[in-house]
């Protein structure tokens, strides 16, 4: 029945918020260790955001919900990984194919530098090497930089988890991103916006020597595109990740190389997502 589904989803709702504030707290706790070996602290909290992490995607499950992956697999290894972004959903499926991997320890986000003040959530990451961001690229420089230089001195495996749209595909932003595309003669997407290769090309500067691969997903949808809450309360969508590796000595260094390589591959996206969405 209808009713007993979305109050499944909301009880698991309210679960992982509690299970959030308890984590939190033990995270706080774990500060103690900070002045004494800051590689202690970092695992304490790699373990936290595994835990976590291995809970939430249960309760998506129990809320009858499946994800399909097709394409290479993932290799335990350090890596940057992008995606394109329609929903908060996305994050959650990364979440999921990362438990797989046993990987799910290893993630890093870019995060927008207002999320950090969000109870549960935000402030989980502040504990997990995120980086947040003003969409400044002068302000952030020198966080982004002590970021990539504790994840490097500390020698933490990592897969950082990077959308290249800078924001989900929304139809208005769809259509702002076609009218700019057609300023620059370049391609026209119908389904996601022209990447941005700025993030891209700094992670790749400021963990070069660590990583080893590109990952690129593409994430659609069977039927429509759900929001988070729909994910739970609503359940039983179906998803689909198609994923792509790239060797790290097969993706351009020079920024305007790096510029052209990604929005080719934005085009493939773009053709792939127009399949799916035609069957």
């Amino acid at each position: 029945m209808i009713w007993l589904r979305s109050l499944r989803g909301y009880a698991c709702i309210i679960f992982i918020s509690c299970l959030l504030i308890v984590i939190n707290i033990g995270q706080l706790v774990s500060l103690i260790l900070l002045p004494l070996n800051r590689r202690w602290f970092t695992l304490y909290n790699m373990g936290c955001q595994h835990f976590f992490c291995a809970t939430a995607i249960h309760a998506t499950r129990i809320c009858g919900n499946k994800n399909i992956v097709t394409g290479d697999t993932f290799r335990q290894e350090n890596a940057l990984l992008f995606s394109n972004h329609q929903t908060a959903v996305d994050i959650v499926l990364i979440w999921t194919m990362s438990l797989e991997a046993k990987t799910s320890s290893w993630v890093r986000w870019f995060a927008k530098d207002v999320l950090k003040y969000v109870p549960g959530v935000g402030w989980g990451l502040m504990f997990t090497n995120t980086v947040f961001l003003k969409r400044n690229w002068a302000k952030d420089a020198n966080s982004i930089a002590a970021t990539f230089a504790r994840l490097r001195e500390g020698k933490l495996p990592t897969w950082l988890m990077i959308f290249p749209e800078g924001t989900r595909a929304t139809p208005t932003k769809l259509a702002a991103s076609q009218a700019f595309a057609a300023s620059k003669g370049l391609p026209h997407f119908k389904h996601v916006l022209m990447p941005r290769s700025k993030g891209v090309h700094s992670s790749l500067q400021g963990l070069s020597g660590r990583l080893t691969a590109v990952y690129d997903l593409t994430i659609t949808f069977d039927d429509k595109i759900p929001t988070a809450l729909e994910y739970f309360t609503v359940g039983g969508f179906t998803s689909h990740v198609h994923i792509r590796r790239f060797d790290i000595k097969d993706v351009p260094t020079r920024e305007r190389d790096l510029n052209t390589w990604l929005i080719n591959v934005f085009q493939e996206k773009d053709l792939r997502l127009a399949e799916k969405n035609s069957q």
